[in-house]
């Protein structure tokens, strides 16, 4: 039985179709995944900047650098950068070589979260896959592999 805006409804496991399986779960990690991110006053775009400094920490990271990679629009990436500075997780200082752009590093509590938040999915991975057998946690991870092998395709 589950539970979709307080109804209740019976699931027929075998006959349901794979997509609405993959929808049931898609749901519960939007779900526990704004959840935890409200827990830390923290957004699903600003957790996409911190982790990509985590990413580029061997690289200067400009502003235009985040906006290009995450693909978000020049403003949209300073009210980020302005809020997860107001929030100590990154520091923003002028390049000293070129005055106009602004490099953005991540500060040692931001670096705290992105560890936190890899704890937090490793976590989460162990739960999903509980009471698998190790054979049977390979086998889910070829099979999910070849989902997305053919919806790639299908996107093609």
């Amino acid at each position: 039985m589950c539970t979709e805006d307080n109804k209740h409804f019976f699931r027929d496991r075998d006959h349901e179709p794979v997509g609405f399986k993959f929808r049931l779960i898609h749901e519960s990690f939007v779900a526990l995944f704004n959840r935890q991110l409200k827990e830390d006053d923290m957004t699903f775009s600003q957790l996409m900047v911190v982790t990509y400094l985590e990413e580029n920490t061997e690289k200067r990271v400009t502003q235009k650098d985040i906006s290009e990679a995450l693909h978000i629009k020049h403003p949209t990436t300073i009210g980020l950068i302005k809020r997860l500075e107001e929030k100590e997780m990154i520091k923003v200082v002028v390049d000293p070589d070129n005055r106009k752009y602004r490099n953005i590093t991540l500060t040692k509590k931001g670096a705290d979260y992105i560890a936190m938040s890899k704890e937090r999915r490793k976590n989460t991975d162990s739960y999903l896959v509980n009471g698998m057998t190790e054979d049977e946690v390979k086998k889910l991870r070829e099979l999910l592999d070849k989902v997305i092998d053919n919806m790639d395709a299908l996107n093609k």
